[in-house]
């Protein structure tokens, strides 16, 4: 469970291959509350003392302290989850679309991988390759 967050980070510079959908979920699930974290504690390093109000200056910080750690890892992570799904990593800008992109990009994100090897690589939901009694 800790190396779905480990994980990415590991390969980050790594835009080949194939991720599963588990993965880039878990991976997902790991940042809600490190994102939380990241904005309170840029609320009470930079905000106010005392109080907890989140001042759109702050919200910024915060969100740029996040994207210097996570951008590159979800990048990475995405393309290859859609390299699973058989489409090509350019697909990832399709969350720039205002209003309707980052609704389809989570929809591809959700998408089940094809089956089998595909010119991306070998299927990851395979546990090993080759026989088993070798």
């Amino acid at each position: 469970m800790l190396d779905s967050l480990i994980d990415p980070f590991r390969r980050m510079f790594d835009f080949r291959g194939r991720a599963r959908r588990r993965d880039y979920w878990l991976f997902v699930a790991w940042q809600v509350p490190v994102l939380i974290v990241v904005f309170l504690v840029t609320n009470l390093v930079l905000g106010t003392a005392g109080t907890l109000i989140l001042a759109p200056e702050l919200m910024i910080y915060g969100t740029l302290a996040y994207t210097a750690v996570f951008g590159l890892p979800v990048l990475a992570l995405q393309v290859r989850r859609l390299h699973d799904s058989d489409k090509r990593g350019w697909w990832v800008l399709v969350g720039f679309i205002p209003y309707l992109g980052l609704g389809w990009l989570l929809f591809l994100m959700a998408q089940q991988g094809t089956w089998g090897p595909n010119r991306y690589g070998p299927d990851p939901r395979q546990l090993w390759e080759g026989d088993l009694f070798e």
